[in-house]
């Protein structure tokens, strides 16, 4: 199955990429401008800076208040926000093709110029302070993060919350916001995402004007080491007031550009996400009524991320939950998957990207991925290839390599006192 997708890839004067796809079946466009400014860069005193800093850079620039911008975005109709997961931190434009230059000119603004003033910037970490005190008293979000601490030594770029903690926050000012921004904002590994109503070409030369004469600079690309094997373990961590229990288990596992990926990534889909969650879902909740929700995850980024089990559950049902989720783990990597199976993972797969590619979102979300992966431009189309020379003996193969054994594993539960 071809996609169809025909993407295209250009560089500004100042080594800004500007890649997209033109998309003439509505009168709309989606911009998304993406730096390495990124939580990767956080250090265990500066933990939520990167995110704070991104999520602030519509609170007013040098020429526009907030309530400024927010005006010309209400006025011609389209959205604007900024953000920043692990890797990027990403300005993002919804408007018609009509308002291309409004959008242009607004990405380029508060991603230029911001002032992080005072009075806005207060108002932000407090909505982000409130997020905090939410997620640590959350029992998934405090397993998560017991997770990654023992998975991850201490130092390494992906132990740390995205949007931090509440001791890392709440000392912040809108100054360590500032200068963040004077550092790492820059044209360095920086890259722009357009799709929708537009010529391309048309779009590179705005954005040349817009952007072209930006200082060179920036934040350097992060090198995400290989951490060494955390020792396996299990650690119980009282929530006080809560009456289910949240666990995740799992290790440190594979690069999203390593070899074994899309073959994990399948045998994963089998074990913990198709269906009612996959094999996982039909033992450990259906079956056996285990727990509330159950499915396992591959979380492969530009280093090797974790592979992960999650499941609410009673706290009673804890140590039989552990039970069911290790029968299933060592039934797939010893007995592997079914033809069957395959198939439906491959088919499941190949229809979701078609009907992800029917939005200019989805198809910015995958040239995103694209050009962050190197995953190459014509890969929409090789997409079905990739999968197509996938086999049961190589599924299963990485399948055996890369799910490890419950014994070798890092378990955390969140949850009452048991």
């Amino acid at each position: 199955m071809r996609m169809g997708l025909q993407i295209r890839r250009t560089t500004l004067s100042n080594g800004i990429v500007v890649v997209g796809a033109e998309n003439h079946t509505s009168p709309s466009v989606v911009l998304r401008f993406s730096l390495r400014a990124a939580p990767i860069l956080d250090t265990p005193a500066t933990a939520g800076l990167a995110a704070l800093t991104a999520s602030g850079l519509t609170r007013g620039t040098k020429t526009r208040s907030f309530e400024q911008i927010n005006e010309a975005v209400d006025a011609a109709g389209m959205s604007l926000s900024a953000g920043a997961g692990r890797h990027l931190a990403s300005i993002s434009v919804r408007c018609l093709a009509d308002d291309l230059s409004m959008g242009i000119e607004l990405m380029a603004d508060v991603t230029r110029n911001p002032v992080y003033p005072a009075p806005e910037i207060e108002q932000l970490m407090g909505q982000t302070l409130t997020g905090l005190r939410q997620a640590d008293n959350d029992t998934g979000a405090v397993a998560d993060r017991q997770f990654r601490e023992l998975i991850y030594p201490g130092g390494h770029p992906y132990r740390l919350r995205t949007h931090g903690y509440q001791e890392t926050v709440r000392p912040m000012t809108r100054d360590d916001l500032a200068a963040f921004h004077a550092q790492h904002y820059g044209v360095n590994g920086a890259f722009c995402v357009v799709v929708g109503d537009v010529v391309f070409d048309d779009v590179a030369l705005r954005l040349e004007a817009m952007l072209g004469d930006w200082r060179p600079g920036g934040a350097a690309a992060v090198d995400v080491p290989l951490p060494p094997r955390a020792e396996a373990s299990q650690k119980d961590v009282v929530v006080p007031g809560k009456t289910q229990s949240d666990l995740v288990l799992g290790a440190v596992s594979i690069r999203r550009q390593d070899p074994d990926f899309q073959s994990f990534r399948l045998a994963n889909m089998i074990l913990g996400r198709l269906g009612m969650m996959g094999r996982l879902g039909e033992t450990v909740r259906e079956a056996k009524g285990l727990a509330y929700g159950v499915h396992s995850e591959l979380d492969a980024g530009l280093g090797a991320g974790p592979w992960a089990v999650r499941a609410g559950i009673n706290p009673s049902n804890v140590d039989a939950a552990f039970a069911g989720i290790r029968d299933e783990m060592h039934r797939l990597r010893d007995g592997g998957v079914t033809e069957e199976e395959l198939f439906r993972a491959k088919n499941y797969s190949t229809g979701s990207l078609g009907l992800h590619l029917e939005t200019n979102d989805g198809v910015a979300g995958l040239i995103q991925d694209i050009e962050l992966f190197e995953l190459g431009l014509d890969y929409a189309d090789r997409y079905a290839g990739i999968l197509d020379a996938l086999n049961l003996d190589e599924v299963n193969r990485v399948a055996a390599k890369h799910i490890p054994r419950f014994e070798d594993t890092v378990r955390v539960v969140a949850g009452p006192e048991r």
